[in-house]
């Protein structure tokens, strides 16, 4: 496929996501409010059947131990709490009756002072015959007179949950506290369900960020997308206007050069040879920048071909040590190094390299060039490095962008031109610099990977 064809895909392609994007982005923000109300209306329902299911408990317990109170009776407690041994006797198989038939794990009995005074299992006379400090609140509440519940505690690994009736005499004096104790199943269940609605909400909240990241970057890729496509049409329109310009300059500059050569012809020594040598030098200078600016409309034409880049790189530096120049060092393997290029092309690359290099040194003391090849299994890395003063930080970024130059008589278009061509093979070229260090370094694969 042309870079032609790949740049309109390009621009439809980009036109469709411009379109698409703000409902894109709306459906993003709707994703992660859903997902949001999600694990918010889950929590909200975890804890909605946990208040229904203790209130749940609560009202049984509370109805049993009002049941018990009035089982047992006030002379019966009385006397119990008095430590009648016959209250005991005769207590005791009533009260395991009562655990057995409500399915509760105890029952027990408390003075007007909340000492412990008798429980069916017998646990917590075990403790000294006082029940857990927590518990105080709701007895004390029993003692006025009131049916109070205690919240959930944990004795042994088993969730319970009690509630206290007062047991009053005929003049309804509070005599005694009865207790019901029952184990709370549900919040094992209730448990589970919570570290599911958890994780769920853990995964949810992982999602949402994972949709707002992706979102971000979407968004990034589409703005850079854009400003790439922008410079592409601006681009694209300064290089046919270029090319219309240079097309409109190509014939004045052919009848310049062939006046001056009619005037070095018939006058001879009667003008100044340098002034004639001037005129041709710049017109050959103007009609190769003409050449440079024409290339901008057309498409990278690529003839590739089995290509030894070995012996290609010695043979451009040979015929680049015959301008003149700084000397070059070369560390290029012995033997061929083969990749699928059009040879002409990748000479022009390395030219213009090296020409980059030599004019980069001009103002060095001890001018240095290298050229280096390296090969690897996906293809072949090409160095060109010198000792010059190296790129400002702040120009490396455009010193590949057409018309960018920092020479008083530079086109702008040699690395331009240089990245296009490496392209067009499948590769990719690099700039790395520091004071004193500068190399360009293109990667080109071997097998065939022609754009």
């Amino acid at each position: 496929m042309t870079t032609l064809g790949i740049y309109h895909i390009l621009k439809i392609t980009m036109r469709s996501v411009k379109g698409i994007r703000g409902p894109a982005l709306w459906a993003a923000g709707l994703a992660i409010c859903a997902l949001a109300a999600l694990d918010v209306a889950g929590w909200a329902l975890y804890r909605r059947i946990e208040r229904l299911s203790e209130q749940d408990l609560d009202a049984r317990l509370m109805a049993l131990a009002r049941w018990t109170a009035l089982l047992v009776g006030p002379e019966l407690v009385d006397a119990r709490v008095a430590g009648e041994e016959w209250a005991a006797e005769e207590v005791g198989p009533t009260l395991k009756r009562a655990v057995r038939d409500g399915g509760l794990e105890n029952i027990y009995f408390f003075g007007p002072d909340l000492k412990l005074r008798y429980d069916v299992r017998g646990y917590y006379r075990l403790s000294g015959g006082f029940f857990p400090a927590f518990d105080l609140g709701p007895l004390i509440r029993a003692v006025a007179g009131e049916v109070a519940s205690s919240r959930l505690y944990r004795i042994g690994g088993y969730y319970l949950k009690s509630a206290y009736a007062p047991v009053q005499d005929d003049g309804g004096h509070v005599v005694a506290v009865v207790g019901v104790e029952g184990s709370a199943e549900y919040f094992y269940t209730l448990s589970k369900v919570r570290r599911y609605f958890l994780s769920f909400g853990l995964f949810g909240v992982v999602l949402a960020g994972a949709l707002a990241l992706l979102a971000y970057y979407a968004l990034r890729w589409m703005s850079s997308a854009e400003q790439a496509l922008a410079r592409a049409e601006t681009l694209s329109a300064m290089g046919r206007m270029a090319a219309q310009m240079a097309h409109e300059v190509r014939n004045p500059l052919g009848i310049i050069r062939a006046a001056a050569g009619r005037l070095r012809s018939k006058y001879g020594d009667k003008i100044d040879p340098k002034l004639v040598e001037f005129i041709l030098e710049e017109v050959d200078r103007i009609s190769e920048l003409t050449d440079h600016y024409l290339s901008l409309s057309r498409e990278e034409r690529i003839r590739p071909e089995p290509c030894d880049l070995a012996a290609l790189v010695r043979e451009v530096v040979e015929a680049f040590s015959g301008e003149g120049g700084p000397p070059v060092e070369l560390d290029v393997p012995a033997g061929p190094m083969v990749v699928y290029g059009d040879p002409n092309r990748l000479r022009q690359v390395l030219l213009n390299l090296l020409r980059n290099a030599r004019e980069a040194t001009s103002n060095t003391p001890d001018p240095r060039i290298r050229v280096s090849l390296r090969g690897h299994r996906r293809g072949v890395y090409i160095s060109v490095e010198d000792n010059g003063p190296g790129v400002p930080p702040e120009l490396r970024d455009k010193i590949f962008e057409p018309f960018f130059t920092s020479k008083e008589k530079g086109s702008g278009l040699g690395l331009y031109v240089v990245r296009r061509i490496v392209r067009a093979h499948g590769g990719e070229i690099q700039l790395r610099s520091r004071p004193g260090s500068t190399s360009f370094t293109f990667f080109l694969p071997r097998k065939p990977n022609i754009r």
